[in-house]
């Protein structure tokens, strides 16, 4: 279904394609750190994790950084849809 002319096509921004590679780097460093817990196998860097306590660091950091990427391109998403005010007018 086309969009109507009063839908704004939303477009990739420099900002939401920032936020998007630190939820890729947070998707690798959590897969990095759950590897290590489940198999005891390293996933791409031979010498991290190398104990428990470190890819239990990893996979919390990992889910942080996924977590903080997603909300803040859902911001950056809300605010692209926001309609700008008219003159005259305030929120």
């Amino acid at each position: 279904m086309p969009p109507t002319p009063s839908q704004k096509r939303l477009t990739l921004t420099p900002k939401i394609l920032f936020y998007a590679i630190f939820d890729v780097v947070g998707m690798f460093v959590f897969a990095t750190g759950a590897l290590w817990l489940t198999q005891g196998t390293n996933l791409l860097l031979s010498g991290f994790p190398t104990s428990k306590a470190e890819a239990i660091a990893a996979t919390a950091a990992g889910v942080f950084l996924m977590f903080w990427a997603a909300t803040q391109i859902l911001r950056e998403l809300l605010l692209l849809r926001r309609p700008a005010n008219k003159p005259g007018e305030s929120r």
